[in-house]
């Protein structure tokens, strides 16, 4: 619970100085402030130029992202870090968040620790009032439909198909005809289409994110931290913390997040999916489609 609780006061800090700046950011700056809502420890332990090699961006990008939110730099926004997590009034935080100024990426991103840190993300947004409006917005909506894409597409069809156990009206998004012709919601009907996509993100993401809010879809997007286009169309966006140590990741944040997702969807709709699914179980017995 340490490691919970300085997280949360470190994101504080941050959020606090982010909010305020609002619009004024550039595109950059919007990536670096999308990583640091995600990872807010990474001001504690990582240094300016792992962070910038991490983001695309120069080290000086990230000093001018500092001072524009008031900051005299990153060694005053890692020192007001560090006195709000060790201060007087806060719990010690977590020893593997503890700096010595030795830490790389690879020392800091253990393959246990980066695990432990995205299943640990998934958990603490599903405290947030965002999480609960998700989930009430993909039980309820008349329609839901789901994409990601290139490697994303398979958590895409998994969620898809997953969810239609639980509820009707689920389809999968893929745009092979070349124009997203499921994302017309019937009149009179609402309509939640869920993203699901890391870096490098898919081209279309934005440009299908703005076609559901001009056709009064809700967009729900589930993304890494380094995702910086997202909020222009959306509020329900989830980041989760980048597996970037490993080899052509299958994201375990993302992937305890929809698994959560459908936990709580379940819950939500109670009888009404329970009935569901006991009809479907019927089926597969009369289709004779498991071995026992």
């Amino acid at each position: 619970m340490a490691h919970r609780y300085n997280y949360m006061k470190n994101a504080e800090i941050l959020a606090e100085a982010i909010s305020k700046m609002g619009s004024q950011l550039t595109q950059k700056e919007k990536r670096i402030a999308a990583y640091f809502q995600t990872r807010p420890e990474a001001v504690l332990v990582e240094s300016n130029s792992d962070i910038a090699q991490k983001l695309g961006i120069s080290p000086m990008t990230l000093t001018r992202f500092f001072r524009k939110l008031g900051f005299d730099g990153s060694a005053d926004a890692r020192q007001q870090a560090l006195h709000k997590v060790y201060g007087p009034n806060s719990y010690r935080i977590d020893k593997r968040f503890e700096s010595d100024g030795k830490h790389n990426d690879r020392q800091f991103g253990t393959d246990h620790d980066v695990l432990h840190a995205s299943i640990d993300a998934a958990l603490e947004l599903r405290e947030t009032k965002l999480w609960k409006d998700v989930v009430e917005l993909t039980a309820t909506s008349d329609g839901v439909g789901v994409t990601g894409f290139q490697t994303m597409y398979f958590l895409a069809d998994g969620l898809c198909r997953r969810l239609a156990y639980l509820r009707d009206g689920v389809q999968l998004i893929d745009g092979i005809d070349g124009v997203y012709a499921g994302l017309l919601p019937n009149k009179g009907r609402s309509a939640t289409l869920v993203i699901i996509d890391i870096f490098r993100y898919g081209a279309h993401g934005p440009l299908l994110a703005k076609l559901a809010r001009a056709r009064g879809i809700n967009v729900v997007v589930f993304a890494d931290e380094f995702c910086d286009w997202a909020t222009e169309f959306t509020p329900y966006v989830l980041r989760y913390p980048a597996e970037t140590n490993f080899a052509l990741t299958m994201p375990q944040g993302i992937n305890a997040g929809l698994s959560l997702l459908l936990q709580d969807v379940n819950v939500l709709l109670g009888s009404s999916a329970q009935e569901r699914l006991k009809e479907l179980s019927k089926a597969q017995d009369h289709f004779g489609l498991f071995l026992d």
